[in-house]
């Protein structure tokens, strides 16, 4: 008996890098596990879905559900639905996509690692989208429960067609102005982070020296096309769109037992460029201890190396920097290290014998000891979740 060829309908944008990810991701689920039918077309974000969709005669529907009137049509085809945005709470329509508490978190360990005492944040006004609000409050609660204190802009575009381009920067340009030095701003999104780098540039600061700018969901083209370059917490948007795809896929085959309403996926990693390459510390030498770690530590560099460089004596130096950075200098050498392994285990098809050597854990059977005591899994096992 010839196997079951499923029609899905696929209503995402490929005019941002998050959709094309997530087809990506659904592309991957079904060379590997299934065989469907896809209707797809090539559009923006607020394309409305076509009108045969709510009599279609299909097996299910992945979407980026945009406005109620999607979500209207979509919910009346009486399919298996998964919405892939999480604009419009629908208790019918389950939700696939980022853990945005996890987006958070990352973003404050990124500037808290490098020193910084003083944030801010550029949103949304507040209800635009529930997603924006979540990484807006649950950043500004991280940095509060840490003791420091920020600042958040939200006379931002979003959702208010009154605002043009040239008044929000220089809106946006005169509250920069109002910051500390050596403030650490998270923005929502990349294009808000891309045009708070801009306005810092328009009114005579400098990113990172002045102001360190991170962006989220690691859109390349828009990374790149600031200057200086921008740094961003990584969505695993490739993964939410597999994830996805396999729970529809069980829907549709009826397999899954299990009723969700969302499915979040987390995410821990920063793709550092210039707007964030600063250690935010006024104190001389632990700058120059910072910065030979940053460099060195996979040359398989030990404590007494750093202290080599800094004019003061190990226990001074040692105390600084717990204080500064809540860590020890072995703890930051030992950090860079699983960084560079846990960057070459994702991103290249190297050995692991060869990301042991070049992240300075020697052999692969140390870094596997490193893995399992502290992720808790192997490197293999870890770099295949990736």
């Amino acid at each position: 008996m010839p196997k079951r060829i499923y029609r899905v309908a696929l209503l995402i944008e490929t005019s941002r890098e998050y959709g094309r990810k997530l087809l990506e991701g659904i592309s991957k689920y079904n060379h590997e596990v299934s065989h469907w039918s896809l209707f797809f077309e090539p559009a923006g974000l607020t394309r409305k879905p076509p009108d045969w969709i709510r009599n279609w005669d299909g097996d299910g529907i992945l979407a980026r559900i945009n406005d109620p009137e999607t979500a209207e049509s979509i919910t009346e085809s009486g399919l298996p639905v998964i919405d892939l945005r999480g604009l419009y709470a629908q208790d019918k329509i389950p939700f696939v996509g980022i853990d945005n508490l996890s987006v958070a978190q990352t973003a404050f360990d990124h500037f808290h690692r490098r020193g910084f005492r003083s944030f801010a944040l550029v949103g949304a006004p507040e209800g635009y989208h529930p997603h924006l609000d979540l990484r807006t409050n649950h950043f500004t609660k991280l940095v509060r429960e840490a003791g420091f204190s920020y600042q958040v802009f939200r006379e931002t575009r979003f959702g208010n067609p009154n605002m043009n381009w040239e008044q929000q920067q220089k809106l946006l340009s005169r509250w920069l102005l109002g910051l500390k030095r050596n403030t650490a701003v998270l923005c929502v999104d990349d294009l808000t982070a891309r045009e708070t780098i801009d306005a810092s540039l328009r009114c005579g600061l400098q990113v990172p020296e002045h102001l360190s700018v991170l962006g989220i969901d690691n859109d390349t083209y828009l990374c790149t096309l600031s200057k200086p370059e921008l740094s961003s917490v990584v969505v695993n948007a490739t993964r939410v769109g597999y994830e996805a795809a396999r729970l529809l896929d069980g829907m549709m085959r009826k397999s899954h037992s299990e009723h969700f309403t969302e499915r979040l996926i987390p995410c821990d990693e920063i793709k550092t460029r210039q707007s964030t390459d600063i250690i935010a510390v006024n104190d001389r030498d632990l700058q120059l201890a910072i910065a030979y770690i940053h460099k060195n530590a996979c040359s398989g560099i030990h404590v007494e190396n750093v202290v080599s460089q800094v004019p003061c004596c190990r226990s001074l130096i040692e105390r600084k920097f717990k204080s500064a950075f809540g860590r020890s200098i072995h703890d930051e050498i030992f950090r860079v290290k699983l960084n560079k392994a846990q960057e070459l285990l994702r991103e290249s098809d190297h050995t692991l014998d060869y990301i042991a050597e070049t992240s300075g854990f020697n052999s692969s059977i140390y870094l596997t000891q490193v893995f399992r005591k502290t992720l808790k899994t192997s490197p293999g096992k870890w770099r295949k979740a990736q």
